[in-house]
């Protein structure tokens, strides 16, 4: 049940926030490009960009995949491992891949390259940055998935092979490639250097899922082995564990060294606390760290009460308690994950802002909470119903309500801490006011819960009620009716205080909204920027400020520095003063000016 439940929270509940997270990011990003210098020139046109930059995309996968085939070729050759009729068929395969790859590739960047001679704004162009960051990423993940099988060749846990080697080889050759072509071109545009921030991103990701589960792994081999030694079980042969150990060892080598690369050395210090930033310490790590720690622990619990008082379905203690090892590695390597990045927002300054990113990750994990307090409820109510209908023994033994009591009961001291401990949380920062209220990850929290609640309401009672009619129309009223709808009532009764108690959530915000919004302190004012260099990071310190909307323009005739800390807080106290509605911020050689003006065009 609870390994269902870390798959739904991990490999489902966790996309969907960090895809709602990167979307945010994107929009921020889209209304920060739409402000940048226009330009009439319109370049080759996207159409035709998008055709160069594809093609050329699909060449040079085909050519790194025949190039890997030819070295692996070559590799397994010498080694002698393959007959001849397959080293023939693999040669062929491997010449028609890199023959067709190669000038394909050399030819589409040959087109692009040129358009870049006859149209500057190709240099601009988000489908050029895009190929390049694409391919860098999709040979980032061959390299990856290469590197652990070259490890683990090396340390002796598969055989030698050249598929490996070779393409290491292939798709280093590539990822030099477009690194060396992106150094050589900076990012002349905030969309375009959002891409190749994405880049890095995917890379940390990348890094730190293939480190904790190379950490787990690692973990749970000498845990498990002193398991069975302390618990007289099956133990494992000497060389086993430590194969497994071998094993693990790859993972969490190549993990930390990609996740080190991208986060430690490139992202943690040079682009904090931007969204993207944010998105990543709480939606991917933070997040996964919190996940595994909670569901390794309810897994432990569950165990332990199982076995001391419900009825196990093994006899032996190291039978039973065999998932231990795994789930106390899991437990330990997310706190530790979790732990980390908590340091590193206390040391950013953010421990305790309430930034965009962090709104989800704290509403995601109060609906999980809710959800796993909810199904508890549920259950131990279709257990009660069950007992009051008196189940016949030749169904069910005497026990057999244990083990769902105990499961119930799991799912409620493990899902009411986290709901309490993030809602409440959430509930202390309505000092905010309108803009905690009107926060789209709250709304859809909110009106996510209420509508999930009554939809299962809904359904629950037509079951319940079904029930009921059948009975009443067959003159068959007893207690035995209570067994047919155990789990539809445990769970209209449950859906129905969860849709009530929301609901008065709603209606408190909405009716506080309208008195926050009514009060005329803020107006909506709007700030247009003029200032050097990227100017993302004081966009969204003025955007922070209520009521006030900016339009940001980069300076064409100017490269200095940006405002010191000092001149950005007095930039930001005189706009939140401010009494006109239209503001003109020009930001030049380290100071700022302040314009009123009149939008007076017709």
């Amino acid at each position: 049940m609870f390994q269902t439940f870390a798959y739904v929270l991990i490999f489902i509940v966790m996309p969907v926030a960090i895809i709602g997270g990167y979307i945010a990011a994107l929009s921020a990003a889209k209304r920060e490009a739409e402000h940048e210098d226009p330009t009439a020139d319109e370049g080759i046109g996207s159409a035709r960009r998008m055709f160069i930059y594809v093609l050329a995309l699909v060449g040079i996968i085909f050519a790194a995949v025949g190039v890997a085939m030819i070295i692996s070729g070559a590799i397994d050759a010498v080694i002698g491992d393959t007959l001849l009729l397959e080293q023939r068929r693999g040669l062929a395969v491997a010449l028609s891949f890199t023959v067709v790859g190669a000038p394909a590739w050399l030819l589409f960047m040959l087109l692009a390259q040129r358009s870049i001679q006859s149209h500057e704004v190709e240099r601009r162009s988000q489908a050029r940055r895009l190929y390049f960051n694409v391919a860098r990423s999709v040979a980032l993940g061959m390299l990856v998935w290469n590197g652990v099988e070259a490890l683990r060749q090396l340390l002796r846990v598969t055989p030698v092979e050249g598929g490996a080697w070779g393409a290491l080889v292939a798709w280093g050759a590539v990822w030099l490639i477009h690194q060396r072509l992106l150094r050589a071109e900076p990012a002349p545009t905030y969309m375009t250097a959002l891409i190749d921030r994405l880049a890095l991103y995917f890379g940390a990701v990348l890094g730190l899922l293939l480190t904790v589960s190379g950490a787990v792994s690692l973990l749970t081999a000498p845990l498990s082995e002193a398991f069975n030694r302390a618990f007289g079980g099956s133990l494992l042969a000497g060389d086993a564990w430590s194969r497994d150990l071998r094993d693990a060892i790859p993972m969490l080598i190549v993990g930390v060294v990609v996740w080190a690369t991208h986060w430690m050395l490139q992202l943690q210090r040079a682009d904090r606390l931007t969204t993207l930033w944010r998105v990543y310490v709480f939606l991917c790590a933070a997040l996964l760290g919190v996940s595994f720690a909670i569901v390794s622990a309810a897994t432990v619990l569950y165990s332990t009460l199982e076995w001391f008082l419900g009825v196990p379905s093994l006899q032996t203690p190291a039978a039973h308690f065999s998932d231990v090892p795994s789930a106390v590695s899991a437990f330990l390597v997310g706190v530790a994950v979790w732990s980390y990045h908590r340091a590193v927002l206390t040391e950013a300054g953010d421990a305790h802002e309430r930034s965009g990113p962090e709104r989800v990750y704290r509403y995601v994990l109060s609906a999980a909470g809710l959800l796993t307090a909810a199904i508890g409820v549920a259950s131990l109510i279709s257990i009660a119903c069950d007992m009051i209908a008196g189940t016949p023994d030749f169904v069910q033994p005497a026990d057999w309500w244990r083990n769902g009591v105990l499961s119930g009961v799991t799912l409620l001291v493990v899902g009411v801490p986290v709901w309490v401990r993030y809602w409440r949380d959430t509930q202390h920062t309505l000092a905010a006011g309108i803009e905690e209220r009107g926060a789209p990850s709250r709304r859809i929290y909110v009106f996510g819960t209420v509508g999930v609640a009554i939809f299962a309401l809904l359904v629950s009672l037509t079951v319940v009620l079904y029930q009921v009619f059948q009975a009443v129309l067959g003159l068959e009223l007893s207690r035995t009716m209570l067994r047919d709808m155990d789990w539809a009532l445990g769970t209209a009764l449950t859906a129905a205080a969860v849709a009530y108690y929301h609901f008065l959530v709603l209606r408190e915000d909405q009716a506080a909204m309208p008195e926050v919004g009514a009060t005329p302190v803020k107006r909506a004012r709007q700030v247009v920027l003029v200032a050097p260099g990227n100017a993302a990071l004081l966009v969204g310190d003025l955007e922070r400020i209520e009521g006030v909307r900016v339009r940001a323009w980069r300076r064409a005739d100017d490269d200095s520095a940006a405002l010191s800390p000092e001149r950005r807080d007095a930039l930001l106290q005189a706009v939140a003063t401010a009494d006109a509605d239209r503001l003109l911020a020009i930001v030049a050689r380290g100071d700022f000016e302040l314009v009123p003006y009149i939008d007076d065009v017709r």
